[in-house]
């Protein structure tokens, strides 16, 4: 079987996608991964072979273009959604995200009908933003087959973006428009997922958080209780901006190793002598190397971040600052395994808040039970032969 995986050129979400890629090609499958050509690096070192576009997309152009000329857009909340999230902000982010990935698809869409023509692959796996993807499998006949990255905050948009894509599927000669696909790949523990009537196919979540070498100091026992704070691969774009210097402060009191790691660009926003000299830096060290040694996570409420916690049983601290992250963190409290803090609360709350979660046992065991969950669910290789009966029906 010939697979087409399609994705944005950020880690965020094609590193979901990445056990998937090589549960395929273990299996003797040829994978193919379309993106633009600045994502072709990121590619090629997850082990997958890399199809460019023909060029990169400037977003922040395209986000200008679209906020121009903003779409009309609900005033009631969609399904799934409270009025109280819509009003509180749910709207206004999804009226500038959801335009800005239907106007990127059709930006890349000839180029990915171009790699399909080409390739003929029997299969075309898509992370949920990649809208021209199930186009393109319509309009030549190839089934496509979403992967959501997690809680499936995407579901929510599945009546609000298709009038969006309309002109595009016009294009491509495609009548229908449905951005969830013929089936959707789910790697969230089942507790965690919101309701949604997909058809479902079930993988377990397995961190990759980009490649690394497992340094010298974690094969040794921590010599505390071990914290560790990170700010995710675009967290700093968002919200209020790099928070690391102050959390690091509020922990400083807290009788724990603390480890910071970070994206190359949030490196530089760390002034020298900003942080105590007790505390860890790395940059761009691979979660899931760190995570099994660690007793709490504190982080910015990333979905990927979250899950690779929750598979090593780790409970967590979480500072949601956007709508999605809110909606994606508030199953992982429900739960117990967690607490979330506003950003803007004051040092000593979350100073109290990780020592609760250090403490109080029952964090922990939430956490633990998250992590059977996640293990109990299939493993790639076993999605890869569903697959393989899907593509063949």
């Amino acid at each position: 079987m010939r697979v087409l995986f399609v994705t944005t050129n950020w880690g965020s979400h094609y590193y979901h996608l990445v056990p998937l890629v090589w549960a395929m090609r273990a299996s003797g499958h040829e994978v193919y991964v379309s993106s633009e050509p600045s994502f072709t690096d990121t590619i090629v070192r997850s082990g997958a072979t890399a199809v460019p576009t023909s060029r990169d997309v400037d977003q922040a152009e395209l986000r200008k273009r679209v906020l121009a000329d903003p779409p009309d857009w609900p005033e009631a909340a969609p399904e799934g959604v409270s009025d109280e999230e819509w009003k509180g902000g749910w709207r206004d982010v999804s009226r500038r995200a959801f335009p800005m990935f239907a106007a990127l698809a059709g930006e890349l869409a000839d180029d990915l009908m171009r790699h399909a023509r080409a390739l003929r692959p029997d299969l075309i796996v898509y992370e949920p933003t990649s809208f021209a993807a199930p186009l393109v499998g319509a309009a030549l006949g190839i089934p496509a087959v979403r992967h959501v990255l997690g809680v499936d905050v995407i579901y929510m948009a599945r009546n609000i973006v298709p009038p969006l894509l309309r002109p595009l599927a016009e294009r491509l000669g495609v009548d229908d428009v449905d951005i969830l696909g013929q089936a959707t790949i789910d790697n969230c523990p089942p507790s965690m997922q919101l309701p949604s009537e997909v058809n479902r196919i079930m993988t377990r979540f397995v961190p990759y958080n980009g490649p690394g070498a497992l340094p010298d100091w974690l094969l040794e026992p921590a010599p505390r209780r071990r914290v560790c704070v990170s700010w995710g691969l675009c967290a700093s774009d968002r919200g209020r901006g790099f928070l690391v210097p102050d959390l690091v402060k509020a922990l400083s009191d807290l009788d724990a190793e603390i480890v910071v790691t970070l994206s190359a660009a949030d490196r530089k926003n760390l002034r020298e002598g900003e942080l105590p000299d007790d505390v860890r830096v790395m940059e761009a060290l691979p979660l899931h190397l760190l995570m099994p040694t660690c007793g709490v996570m504190l982080h910015q409420s990333g979905i990927s971040t979250m899950l690779t916690a929750l598979y090593y049983g780790v409970p967590q601290l979480v500072v949601p600052q956007m709508p999605d992250e809110l909606m994606e963190s508030r199953p992982l409290i429900a739960a117990g395994a967690g607490i979330a803090v506003a950003p803007e609360a004051d040092l000593d709350t979350f100073a109290e808040r990780v020592a609760e979660l250090l403490t109080v046992p029952s964090y922990r065991d939430a956490a633990i039970g998250l992590r059977e969950e996640i293990r109990r669910q299939p493993a790639p290789t076993e999605t890869v032969r569903e697959l393989e009966a899907f593509a063949r029906t």
